[in-house]
Protein backbone atom coordinates (compact mmCIF):
# COMPACT_ATOMS: atom_id res chain seq x y z
CA UNK A 1 0.00 0.00 0.00
CA UNK A 2 1.43 3.35 -1.00
CA UNK A 3 1.78 6.01 1.67
CA UNK A 4 1.48 9.77 1.56
CA UNK A 5 5.16 9.75 0.58
CA UNK A 6 4.10 8.74 -2.93
CA UNK A 7 1.78 11.77 -3.20
CA UNK A 8 3.86 13.85 -5.64
CA UNK A 9 4.74 10.81 -7.73
CA UNK A 10 1.07 9.89 -8.17
CA UNK A 11 0.08 13.50 -8.84
CA UNK A 12 2.64 13.56 -11.64
CA UNK A 13 1.30 10.27 -13.02
CA UNK A 14 -2.21 11.72 -12.90
CA UNK A 15 -0.99 14.76 -14.86
CA UNK A 16 -1.71 17.32 -12.14
CA UNK A 17 1.84 18.69 -12.08
CA UNK A 18 2.52 19.04 -15.78
CA UNK A 19 -0.80 19.34 -17.61
CA UNK A 20 -2.96 22.02 -16.03
CA UNK A 21 -5.91 22.76 -18.33
CA UNK A 22 -8.09 24.63 -15.88
CA UNK A 23 -8.74 24.94 -12.18
CA UNK A 24 -8.07 21.69 -10.38
CA UNK A 25 -11.17 19.51 -9.86
CA UNK A 26 -12.85 19.96 -6.50
CA UNK A 27 -11.42 17.61 -3.87
CA UNK A 28 -9.39 15.89 -6.60
CA UNK A 29 -6.96 14.37 -4.09
CA UNK A 30 -9.78 12.11 -2.87
CA UNK A 31 -8.86 9.91 -5.86
CA UNK A 32 -5.35 9.53 -4.41
CA UNK A 33 -6.69 8.52 -1.00
CA UNK A 34 -9.07 5.93 -2.50
CA UNK A 35 -6.39 4.62 -4.86
CA UNK A 36 -4.20 3.86 -1.84
CA UNK A 37 -6.96 1.57 -0.53
CA UNK A 38 -7.28 -0.21 -3.88
CA UNK A 39 -3.52 -0.83 -3.96
CA UNK A 40 -3.75 -2.90 -0.79
CA UNK A 41 -3.46 -6.44 -2.15
CA UNK A 42 -5.38 -8.08 0.67
CA UNK A 43 -7.93 -5.26 1.00
CA UNK A 44 -11.66 -6.09 1.15
CA UNK A 45 -12.62 -3.57 -1.56
CA UNK A 46 -9.97 -4.79 -3.98
CA UNK A 47 -10.97 -8.42 -3.43
CA UNK A 48 -14.61 -7.64 -4.12
CA UNK A 49 -13.79 -5.75 -7.32
CA UNK A 50 -11.35 -8.39 -8.57
CA UNK A 51 -13.84 -10.44 -10.69
CA UNK A 52 -15.03 -7.36 -12.60
CA UNK A 53 -11.56 -5.93 -13.15
CA UNK A 54 -9.90 -9.13 -14.35
CA UNK A 55 -9.57 -9.49 -18.11
CA UNK A 56 -9.57 -12.94 -19.72
CA UNK A 57 -6.09 -14.44 -19.90
CA UNK A 58 -4.68 -13.78 -23.34
CA UNK A 59 -2.99 -16.62 -25.22
CA UNK A 60 0.55 -15.48 -25.94
CA UNK A 61 2.10 -18.98 -26.08
CA UNK A 62 2.11 -19.31 -29.85
CA UNK A 63 3.61 -15.86 -30.36
CA UNK A 64 6.29 -16.45 -27.74
CA UNK A 65 7.23 -19.81 -29.30
CA UNK A 66 7.61 -18.19 -32.72
CA UNK A 67 9.85 -15.48 -31.28
CA UNK A 68 12.01 -17.94 -29.34
CA UNK A 69 12.77 -19.81 -32.59
CA UNK A 70 14.68 -16.79 -33.87
CA UNK A 71 17.74 -15.15 -32.41
CA UNK A 72 17.49 -11.42 -31.57
CA UNK A 73 19.89 -10.75 -34.50
CA UNK A 74 19.20 -12.52 -37.82
CA UNK A 75 22.01 -12.30 -40.39
CA UNK A 76 20.71 -11.16 -43.76
CA UNK A 77 21.34 -13.74 -46.46
CA UNK A 78 19.72 -16.46 -48.54
CA UNK A 79 17.42 -19.13 -47.27
CA UNK A 80 16.22 -22.17 -49.20
CA UNK A 81 13.02 -24.11 -49.54
CA UNK A 82 12.06 -27.11 -51.69
CA UNK A 83 10.20 -26.53 -54.94
CA UNK A 84 9.53 -28.36 -58.23
CA UNK A 85 11.85 -27.97 -61.21
CA UNK A 86 10.75 -25.45 -63.81
CA UNK A 87 12.56 -26.79 -66.91
CA UNK A 88 14.91 -29.62 -67.97
CA UNK A 89 18.01 -27.52 -67.26
CA UNK A 90 17.14 -27.69 -63.55
CA UNK A 91 17.83 -31.45 -63.46
CA UNK A 92 21.42 -30.79 -62.43
CA UNK A 93 20.12 -29.01 -59.27
CA UNK A 94 17.65 -31.61 -58.02
CA UNK A 95 18.08 -33.35 -54.68
CA UNK A 96 20.47 -36.25 -55.29
CA UNK A 97 18.34 -38.93 -53.63
CA UNK A 98 15.91 -38.75 -56.56
CA UNK A 99 18.48 -40.36 -58.90
CA UNK A 100 17.89 -43.61 -56.97
CA UNK A 101 14.28 -43.75 -58.24
CA UNK A 102 13.40 -46.42 -60.87
CA UNK A 103 13.95 -45.09 -64.41
CA UNK A 104 10.25 -45.19 -65.30
CA UNK A 105 9.23 -43.19 -62.22
CA UNK A 106 12.14 -40.75 -62.65
CA UNK A 107 11.19 -40.14 -66.35
CA UNK A 108 7.52 -39.68 -65.44
CA UNK A 109 8.30 -37.11 -62.73
CA UNK A 110 10.77 -35.39 -65.02
CA UNK A 111 8.12 -35.12 -67.75
CA UNK A 112 5.58 -33.77 -65.27
CA UNK A 113 8.20 -31.45 -63.70
CA UNK A 114 7.63 -32.96 -60.27
CA UNK A 115 11.26 -33.46 -59.26
CA UNK A 116 12.33 -31.49 -56.18
CA UNK A 117 15.13 -28.96 -56.03
CA UNK A 118 16.25 -26.31 -53.49
CA UNK A 119 15.17 -22.75 -54.35
CA UNK A 120 16.62 -19.64 -52.71
CA UNK A 121 14.26 -17.12 -51.13
CA UNK A 122 14.42 -13.91 -49.15
CA UNK A 123 14.87 -14.72 -45.46
CA UNK A 124 11.86 -14.20 -43.18
CA UNK A 125 12.94 -12.02 -40.28
CA UNK A 126 10.53 -11.81 -37.35
CA UNK A 127 10.84 -8.77 -35.07
CA UNK A 128 11.71 -9.44 -31.48
CA UNK A 129 8.72 -8.65 -29.31
CA UNK A 130 9.51 -6.35 -26.43
CA UNK A 131 7.92 -7.69 -23.29
CA UNK A 132 7.06 -5.01 -20.77
CA UNK A 133 4.25 -3.18 -19.04
CA UNK A 134 3.99 -0.25 -21.44
CA UNK A 135 0.63 0.21 -23.11
CA UNK A 136 0.65 -0.38 -26.87
CA UNK A 137 -1.93 -1.29 -29.48
CA UNK A 138 -2.04 -4.85 -30.78
CA UNK A 139 -5.04 -6.29 -32.60
CA UNK A 140 -4.49 -9.61 -30.80
CA UNK A 141 -4.81 -7.99 -27.38
CA UNK A 142 -7.92 -7.49 -25.30
CA UNK A 143 -10.04 -4.45 -26.17
CA UNK A 144 -12.14 -2.62 -23.60
CA UNK A 145 -15.06 -0.22 -24.07
CA UNK A 146 -15.70 1.72 -20.84
CA UNK A 147 -19.10 3.28 -20.08
CA UNK A 148 -18.60 5.74 -17.21
CA UNK A 149 -21.58 7.15 -15.29
CA UNK A 150 -21.39 10.93 -14.78
CA UNK A 151 -24.93 11.53 -13.51
CA UNK A 152 -25.48 14.01 -10.66
CA UNK A 153 -26.05 11.22 -8.12
CA UNK A 154 -22.33 10.36 -8.47
CA UNK A 155 -21.59 13.40 -6.30
CA UNK A 156 -22.96 11.59 -3.24
CA UNK A 157 -20.45 9.88 -0.94
CA UNK A 158 -17.59 10.75 -3.33
CA UNK A 159 -18.85 8.12 -5.78
CA UNK A 160 -17.31 9.98 -8.73
CA UNK A 161 -13.89 9.87 -7.04
CA UNK A 162 -14.34 6.19 -6.18
CA UNK A 163 -15.30 5.45 -9.80
CA UNK A 164 -12.25 7.38 -11.06
CA UNK A 165 -9.95 5.51 -8.69
CA UNK A 166 -11.43 2.15 -9.73
CA UNK A 167 -11.01 2.94 -13.42
CA UNK A 168 -7.45 4.16 -12.85
CA UNK A 169 -6.63 0.95 -10.98
CA UNK A 170 -8.17 -1.14 -13.77
CA UNK A 171 -6.28 0.62 -16.55
CA UNK A 172 -2.99 0.58 -14.68
CA UNK A 173 -3.05 -3.14 -13.89
CA UNK A 174 -4.26 -4.21 -17.35
CA UNK A 175 -2.47 -1.74 -19.62
CA UNK A 176 -0.05 -4.36 -20.96
CA UNK A 177 -2.93 -6.57 -22.13
CA UNK A 178 -5.22 -3.89 -23.57
CA UNK A 179 -4.75 -3.14 -27.25
CA UNK A 180 -7.47 -0.53 -27.65
CA UNK A 181 -9.33 1.43 -24.98
CA UNK A 182 -12.50 3.38 -25.70
CA UNK A 183 -14.45 5.46 -23.20
CA UNK A 184 -17.78 7.25 -23.25
CA UNK A 185 -19.44 8.98 -20.33
CA UNK A 186 -23.21 8.99 -19.91
CA UNK A 187 -25.69 11.01 -17.87
CA UNK A 188 -28.61 12.73 -19.65
CA UNK A 189 -26.73 12.13 -22.91
CA UNK A 190 -23.92 9.93 -24.17
CA UNK A 191 -20.55 11.68 -24.18
CA UNK A 192 -17.96 11.85 -26.92
CA UNK A 193 -15.62 8.97 -27.67
CA UNK A 194 -12.17 9.04 -26.06
CA UNK A 195 -9.69 6.40 -27.21
CA UNK A 196 -6.18 5.19 -26.39
CA UNK A 197 -3.98 3.41 -28.93
CA UNK A 198 -0.49 4.33 -27.72
CA UNK A 199 1.33 5.65 -24.66
CA UNK A 200 0.56 9.31 -25.38
CA UNK A 201 -3.17 8.78 -25.93
CA UNK A 202 -3.28 6.41 -22.95
CA UNK A 203 -1.88 9.10 -20.66
CA UNK A 204 -4.23 11.65 -22.22
CA UNK A 205 -7.17 9.37 -21.45
CA UNK A 206 -6.08 9.11 -17.81
CA UNK A 207 -5.89 12.89 -17.51
CA UNK A 208 -9.36 13.20 -19.05
CA UNK A 209 -10.85 10.68 -16.61
CA UNK A 210 -9.42 12.47 -13.57
CA UNK A 211 -10.73 15.85 -14.73
CA UNK A 212 -14.36 14.80 -15.10
CA UNK A 213 -16.32 17.30 -13.02
CA UNK A 214 -19.45 18.18 -15.02
CA UNK A 215 -22.21 15.84 -13.89
CA UNK A 216 -25.59 15.84 -15.62
CA UNK A 217 -29.12 14.81 -14.72
CA UNK A 218 -30.49 11.50 -15.93
CA UNK A 219 -28.87 8.15 -16.69
CA UNK A 220 -29.25 7.09 -20.33
CA UNK A 221 -27.60 3.72 -19.76
CA UNK A 222 -29.60 1.94 -22.45
CA UNK A 223 -28.57 4.49 -25.08
CA UNK A 224 -24.93 4.22 -23.94
CA UNK A 225 -25.03 0.41 -24.23
CA UNK A 226 -26.62 0.54 -27.68
CA UNK A 227 -24.00 3.08 -28.81
CA UNK A 228 -21.16 0.87 -27.56
CA UNK A 229 -22.64 -2.27 -29.16
CA UNK A 230 -23.19 -0.46 -32.45
CA UNK A 231 -19.58 0.73 -32.55
CA UNK A 232 -18.18 -2.66 -31.53
CA UNK A 233 -20.14 -4.23 -34.39
CA UNK A 234 -19.19 -1.75 -37.12
CA UNK A 235 -15.79 -0.33 -36.12
CA UNK A 236 -13.12 -2.84 -37.14
CA UNK A 237 -10.57 -2.16 -34.41
CA UNK A 238 -13.29 -2.48 -31.73
CA UNK A 239 -14.38 -5.93 -32.84
CA UNK A 240 -14.50 -8.31 -29.89
CA UNK A 241 -14.21 -5.59 -27.25
CA UNK A 242 -15.56 -6.21 -23.77
CA UNK A 243 -17.73 -3.59 -22.08
CA UNK A 244 -16.98 -2.28 -18.58
CA UNK A 245 -19.85 -0.31 -17.01
CA UNK A 246 -19.18 1.79 -13.90
CA UNK A 247 -22.38 3.27 -12.49
CA UNK A 248 -24.28 4.01 -9.28
CA UNK A 249 -27.76 3.93 -10.75
CA UNK A 250 -30.50 1.37 -10.96
CA UNK A 251 -32.00 1.89 -14.40
CA UNK A 252 -34.67 -0.06 -16.24
CA UNK A 253 -33.56 -1.00 -19.75
CA UNK A 254 -35.03 -3.07 -22.56
CA UNK A 255 -33.32 -6.37 -21.86
CA UNK A 256 -34.57 -8.10 -25.01
CA UNK A 257 -33.35 -5.25 -27.19
CA UNK A 258 -29.87 -5.30 -25.66
CA UNK A 259 -29.66 -9.09 -25.93
CA UNK A 260 -30.55 -8.88 -29.61
CA UNK A 261 -27.45 -6.74 -30.14
CA UNK A 262 -25.10 -8.95 -28.13
CA UNK A 263 -23.15 -11.84 -29.57
CA UNK A 264 -21.29 -14.66 -27.85
CA UNK A 265 -17.98 -12.73 -27.94
CA UNK A 266 -19.17 -9.54 -26.22
CA UNK A 267 -19.06 -9.63 -22.44
CA UNK A 268 -20.37 -6.96 -20.07
CA UNK A 269 -18.66 -6.38 -16.73
CA UNK A 270 -20.54 -4.08 -14.36
CA UNK A 271 -19.46 -2.31 -11.17
CA UNK A 272 -22.37 -0.73 -9.31
CA UNK A 273 -21.53 1.75 -6.54
CA UNK A 274 -24.13 1.93 -3.79
CA UNK A 275 -27.42 0.09 -3.48
CA UNK A 276 -29.94 2.32 -5.24
CA UNK A 277 -33.07 0.57 -6.45
CA UNK A 278 -36.04 1.62 -8.54
CA UNK A 279 -39.66 0.51 -8.22
CA UNK A 280 -42.42 0.45 -10.78
CA UNK A 281 -45.35 2.80 -10.19
CA UNK A 282 -48.90 1.46 -9.88
CA UNK A 283 -49.76 2.90 -13.28
CA UNK A 284 -46.77 1.13 -14.83
CA UNK A 285 -47.88 -2.14 -13.22
CA UNK A 286 -51.37 -1.68 -14.68
CA UNK A 287 -49.98 -0.92 -18.14
CA UNK A 288 -47.72 -4.00 -18.06
CA UNK A 289 -50.62 -6.22 -17.00
CA UNK A 290 -52.92 -4.91 -19.74
CA UNK A 291 -50.18 -5.22 -22.36
CA UNK A 292 -49.48 -8.82 -21.37
CA UNK A 293 -45.74 -8.35 -21.96
CA UNK A 294 -44.62 -9.93 -18.70
CA UNK A 295 -45.51 -13.40 -17.47
CA UNK A 296 -49.01 -14.88 -17.26
CA UNK A 297 -51.35 -11.94 -16.76
CA UNK A 298 -54.57 -13.40 -18.20
CA UNK A 299 -56.23 -13.73 -14.77
CA UNK A 300 -55.39 -10.12 -13.92
CA UNK A 301 -56.63 -8.96 -17.31
CA UNK A 302 -59.92 -10.80 -16.69
CA UNK A 303 -60.25 -9.13 -13.27
CA UNK A 304 -59.63 -5.71 -14.85
CA UNK A 305 -62.32 -6.45 -17.41
CA UNK A 306 -64.77 -7.61 -14.72
CA UNK A 307 -64.08 -4.49 -12.66
CA UNK A 308 -64.76 -2.31 -15.69
CA UNK A 309 -68.02 -4.10 -16.54
CA UNK A 310 -69.28 -4.13 -12.94
CA UNK A 311 -68.48 -0.41 -12.58
CA UNK A 312 -70.56 0.32 -15.67
CA UNK A 313 -73.40 -1.87 -14.41
CA UNK A 314 -73.35 -0.16 -11.02
CA UNK A 315 -73.45 3.24 -12.67
CA UNK A 316 -76.52 2.42 -14.77
CA UNK A 317 -78.47 0.16 -12.37
CA UNK A 318 -81.75 1.61 -11.07
CA UNK A 319 -83.21 -1.16 -8.89
CA UNK A 320 -82.06 -1.24 -5.29
CA UNK A 321 -81.43 -4.99 -5.21
CA UNK A 322 -79.51 -4.93 -8.48
CA UNK A 323 -77.47 -1.95 -7.31
CA UNK A 324 -76.57 -3.81 -4.07
CA UNK A 325 -75.62 -6.92 -6.01
CA UNK A 326 -73.26 -4.92 -8.25
CA UNK A 327 -71.64 -3.32 -5.19
CA UNK A 328 -70.96 -6.68 -3.54
CA UNK A 329 -69.55 -8.17 -6.74
CA UNK A 330 -67.39 -5.10 -7.35
CA UNK A 331 -65.94 -5.22 -3.82
CA UNK A 332 -65.05 -8.86 -4.25
CA UNK A 333 -63.43 -8.33 -7.68
CA UNK A 334 -61.44 -5.36 -6.42
CA UNK A 335 -60.19 -7.29 -3.39
CA UNK A 336 -59.10 -10.11 -5.70
CA UNK A 337 -57.49 -7.58 -8.03
CA UNK A 338 -55.55 -5.94 -5.19
CA UNK A 339 -54.35 -9.32 -3.93
CA UNK A 340 -53.29 -10.59 -7.36
CA UNK A 341 -51.70 -7.24 -8.30
CA UNK A 342 -49.65 -7.27 -5.07
CA UNK A 343 -48.40 -10.77 -5.89
CA UNK A 344 -47.60 -9.71 -9.45
CA UNK A 345 -45.85 -6.49 -8.32
CA UNK A 346 -43.72 -8.45 -5.83
CA UNK A 347 -42.63 -10.86 -8.53
CA UNK A 348 -42.12 -8.11 -11.08
CA UNK A 349 -39.99 -6.04 -8.67
CA UNK A 350 -37.47 -8.89 -8.59
CA UNK A 351 -36.91 -8.37 -12.29
CA UNK A 352 -37.56 -4.66 -12.84
CA UNK A 353 -34.42 -2.52 -12.66
CA UNK A 354 -32.11 -5.57 -12.56
CA UNK A 355 -31.78 -6.02 -16.32
CA UNK A 356 -28.15 -4.89 -16.34
CA UNK A 357 -27.31 -7.45 -13.67
CA UNK A 358 -28.78 -10.24 -15.80
CA UNK A 359 -27.02 -8.98 -18.92
CA UNK A 360 -23.62 -8.84 -17.21
CA UNK A 361 -21.18 -11.73 -17.25
CA UNK A 362 -19.71 -10.24 -14.06
CA UNK A 363 -21.73 -7.96 -11.78
CA UNK A 364 -20.22 -6.48 -8.61
CA UNK A 365 -22.15 -4.20 -6.24
CA UNK A 366 -20.11 -2.33 -3.64
CA UNK A 367 -21.10 -0.26 -0.62
CA UNK A 368 -20.82 3.49 -0.36
CA UNK A 369 -17.96 4.21 2.01
CA UNK A 370 -17.99 6.40 5.08
CA UNK A 371 -16.32 9.69 4.09
CA UNK A 372 -15.20 10.48 7.64
CA UNK A 373 -13.60 7.09 8.05
CA UNK A 374 -12.06 6.98 4.57
CA UNK A 375 -10.41 10.42 4.54
CA UNK A 376 -9.29 10.86 8.13
CA UNK A 377 -5.51 11.10 8.24
CA UNK A 378 -3.62 8.89 10.65
CA UNK A 379 -0.62 9.98 12.67
CA UNK A 380 1.67 8.03 10.30
CA UNK A 381 0.19 9.80 7.26
CA UNK A 382 0.74 13.20 8.85
CA UNK A 383 4.33 12.13 9.53
CA UNK A 384 4.71 11.42 5.81
CA UNK A 385 3.28 14.85 4.93
CA UNK A 386 5.71 16.53 7.32
CA UNK A 387 8.55 14.69 5.62
CA UNK A 388 7.37 15.85 2.15
CA UNK A 389 7.07 19.47 3.23
CA UNK A 390 10.47 19.35 4.95
CA UNK A 391 11.88 18.06 1.66
CA UNK A 392 10.29 20.98 -0.20
CA UNK A 393 11.80 23.43 2.29
CA UNK A 394 15.24 21.84 1.92
CA UNK A 395 15.03 22.03 -1.87
CA UNK A 396 13.87 25.64 -1.68
CA UNK A 397 17.03 26.61 0.19
CA UNK A 398 19.06 25.39 -2.79
CA UNK A 399 17.02 26.30 -5.82
CA UNK A 400 13.36 27.25 -6.20
CA UNK A 401 11.55 26.44 -9.45
CA UNK A 402 8.02 26.96 -10.79
CA UNK A 403 7.52 23.17 -10.51
CA UNK A 404 8.05 23.43 -6.75
CA UNK A 405 5.39 26.13 -6.60
CA UNK A 406 2.95 23.73 -8.27
CA UNK A 407 3.79 21.12 -5.65
CA UNK A 408 3.13 23.64 -2.88
CA UNK A 409 -0.26 24.54 -4.36
CA UNK A 410 -1.35 20.92 -4.79
CA UNK A 411 -0.13 19.99 -1.32
CA UNK A 412 -2.15 22.91 0.06
CA UNK A 413 -5.30 21.53 -1.61
CA UNK A 414 -4.57 18.06 -0.24
CA UNK A 415 -4.03 19.22 3.34
CA UNK A 416 -7.20 21.32 3.30
CA UNK A 417 -9.11 18.34 1.95
CA UNK A 418 -7.86 16.19 4.83
CA UNK A 419 -8.73 18.92 7.34
CA UNK A 420 -12.41 18.69 6.35
CA UNK A 421 -12.59 15.13 7.67
CA UNK A 422 -10.05 15.16 10.49
CA UNK A 423 -11.67 14.95 13.95
CA UNK A 424 -8.58 14.45 16.11
CA UNK A 425 -7.68 17.88 17.61
CA UNK A 426 -3.98 17.05 17.79
CA UNK A 427 -3.76 15.90 14.16
CA UNK A 428 -5.83 18.90 13.09
CA UNK A 429 -3.27 21.23 14.69
CA UNK A 430 -0.43 19.42 12.96
CA UNK A 431 -2.15 19.69 9.55
CA UNK A 432 -2.86 23.39 10.08
CA UNK A 433 0.78 23.93 11.04
CA UNK A 434 1.87 22.21 7.82
CA UNK A 435 -0.40 24.46 5.79
CA UNK A 436 1.13 27.51 7.50
CA UNK A 437 4.60 26.25 6.56
CA UNK A 438 3.49 25.98 2.92
CA UNK A 439 2.19 29.55 3.07
CA UNK A 440 5.48 30.85 4.48
CA UNK A 441 7.47 28.82 1.98
CA UNK A 442 5.57 30.38 -0.90
CA UNK A 443 5.95 33.89 0.53
CA UNK A 444 9.64 33.25 1.02
CA UNK A 445 9.98 32.04 -2.55
CA UNK A 446 8.28 35.12 -3.92
CA UNK A 447 10.40 37.20 -1.47
CA UNK A 448 7.82 39.96 -1.21
CA UNK A 449 5.92 41.56 1.62
CA UNK A 450 2.29 42.54 1.43
CA UNK A 451 3.11 45.99 0.00
CA UNK A 452 5.08 44.44 -2.86
CA UNK A 453 8.57 45.36 -1.56
CA UNK A 454 11.22 43.05 -0.22
CA UNK A 455 10.97 42.70 3.53
CA UNK A 456 14.58 42.88 4.69
CA UNK A 457 13.58 42.50 8.32
CA UNK A 458 12.37 38.98 7.57
CA UNK A 459 15.25 38.08 5.29
CA UNK A 460 17.01 36.00 7.95
CA UNK A 461 13.82 34.20 8.95
CA UNK A 462 13.19 33.34 5.32
CA UNK A 463 16.39 31.63 4.13
CA UNK A 464 14.87 30.14 0.99
CA UNK A 465 15.92 31.31 -2.45
CA UNK A 466 13.54 33.15 -4.74
CA UNK A 467 12.27 31.61 -7.95
CA UNK A 468 15.42 31.98 -9.98
CA UNK A 469 14.35 30.29 -13.21
CA UNK A 470 12.48 32.43 -15.78
CA UNK A 471 8.88 31.27 -16.04
CA UNK A 472 7.35 30.53 -19.41
CA UNK A 473 3.86 31.65 -20.37
CA UNK A 474 2.69 28.09 -19.68
CA UNK A 475 4.22 28.22 -16.17
CA UNK A 476 2.42 31.47 -15.45
CA UNK A 477 -0.89 30.07 -16.72
CA UNK A 478 -0.52 26.89 -14.67
CA UNK A 479 0.39 28.77 -11.52
CA UNK A 480 -2.55 31.10 -12.07
CA UNK A 481 -4.94 28.17 -11.89
CA UNK A 482 -3.06 26.43 -9.09
CA UNK A 483 -2.56 29.39 -6.78
CA UNK A 484 -5.91 31.14 -7.10
CA UNK A 485 -7.37 29.86 -3.86
CA UNK A 486 -8.37 31.35 -0.52
CA UNK A 487 -6.23 30.11 2.34
CA UNK A 488 -7.43 29.73 5.89
CA UNK A 489 -6.01 33.13 6.75
CA UNK A 490 -7.92 34.78 3.92
CA UNK A 491 -5.00 35.63 1.64
CA UNK A 492 -5.26 34.85 -2.07
CA UNK A 493 -2.09 33.11 -3.17
CA UNK A 494 -2.43 34.32 -6.77
CA UNK A 495 -1.68 37.80 -5.42
CA UNK A 496 1.78 36.58 -4.40
CA UNK A 497 2.50 35.41 -7.93
CA UNK A 498 1.24 38.70 -9.33
CA UNK A 499 3.59 40.63 -7.06
CA UNK A 500 6.45 38.36 -8.06
CA UNK A 501 5.77 38.90 -11.77
CA UNK A 502 5.52 42.65 -11.22
CA UNK A 503 8.86 42.62 -9.42
CA UNK A 504 10.40 40.42 -12.15
CA UNK A 505 9.22 42.79 -14.91
CA UNK A 506 10.49 45.89 -13.04
CA UNK A 507 13.96 44.31 -12.76
CA UNK A 508 13.96 43.76 -16.51
CA UNK A 509 12.96 47.37 -17.19
CA UNK A 510 15.72 48.66 -14.91
CA UNK A 511 18.32 46.60 -16.77
CA UNK A 512 17.15 48.05 -20.09
CA UNK A 513 17.31 51.63 -18.72
CA UNK A 514 20.86 51.10 -17.41
CA UNK A 515 21.99 50.04 -20.85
Amino acid sequence: MSSERSFFQRMEEFGFLGHIYDHLPKEFTAVFEIARILETEDGTLRSKLEPALRLPTLEHTKTRQEIEMFAPEVITGEEYEADFIRNRRDVARIYSWQFALPDSIFDQRLAERMLWMPVSKTPKILPVQEIGESFSFDSRKQKVFVLFDTSSSMRHHHRIHLAQAILMHFLDRNKADMGFISLRTFDDHVGEMHSAVDVESYNSLIRHILRITDLGNGTVLQKALLTALEEIEHVEHLSGAEILVITDGAVAIDEELIRSKLDENIKIHTIKIGHANIFASEKMIDDIILSGKYGNTKLLQDLFYQEHELSRGLEHSQAHDKHHQYEQSLRYVRSQLREKKAEFAKEFSKQYGHELQRLSSVYVEIDDFDDLHMFRASSEEVDDLEMLIASLEADAEEFFTPEMTKKIAIMHDHINFLLKYEKDPELTKRLEALDDRLQKLLESAMNVAEDGHQDSSNAESMPHSTISLPMTDEDVRDLHFLLEFDSRIGKTQWRLLFLYLKKFVMKGIKKIIRR
